[in-house]
């Protein structure tokens, strides 16, 4: 009988401590949220925060660029191509097509001296903005500006001679996947 009792308890014990750890568990006490907090903490975010769990595609953006709202904000997943040597204020993003698309990373009030990623981001890079897209002209004096932040030949910056119609977008927010 006193083996009975004793088997029947540790049962018991053995019962007791599988069911605290399933249905007492808090969500954030599991293995694959302890997980996911680390990944998503070694994010590097830069600007305002935004939700960046379904970020559209810049390369499927710009197969049909004429269809982008440029009144909505979009969260964009991209690749770098180019980043600004002054501030950091600026990257240029592969746009699927042969070419890049530059993005301008703004504060809300638009002062970009304020906002920037490191200027030591590698070509590559995937990186989600938030940011509100526009079809502008970019005068010479521009163009010229940003080809001397990239750190471009003066033979390059010279043969800026005319205006340009492009794709731009002002990021609020930038992330940098860790």
């Amino acid at each position: 009988m006193k083996k009975l009792l004793l088997i029947a308890t540790i049962a018991f014990g053995f019962a007791a401590c599988n069911q605290s750890t399933t249905e007492n568990a808090k969500p954030s006490d599991t293995l694959a949220n302890k997980m996911e907090d680390k990944m998503a903490s070694k994010d590097k975010v830069y600007g305002k925060s935004f939700d960046y769990s379904s970020p559209a595609k810049l390369t499927e953006l710009m197969k049909d660029a004429a269809k982008l709202d440029t009144t909505k904000d979009y969260a964009i997943e991209a690749s770098v191509t180019t980043v600004c040597q002054k501030a950091g204020c600026w990257f240029r993003a592969d746009d699927g097509n042969g070419g890049d698309v530059f993005v301008k990373i703004i504060t809300e009030d638009e002062k970009a001296e304020e906002v920037g990623i490191p200027m030591t981001t590698p070509a590559g890079t995937n990186l989600i903005f938030y940011g509100t897209p526009k079809y502008r002209e970019v005068s010479v004096k521009t163009q010229k500006h940003y080809l001397e932040d990239a750190g471009k030949p003066q033979s390059e910056i010279d043969a800026i001679t005319k205006p340009i119609m492009a794709w731009r977008f002002f990021a609020t927010g930038v992330v940098i996947k860790g």
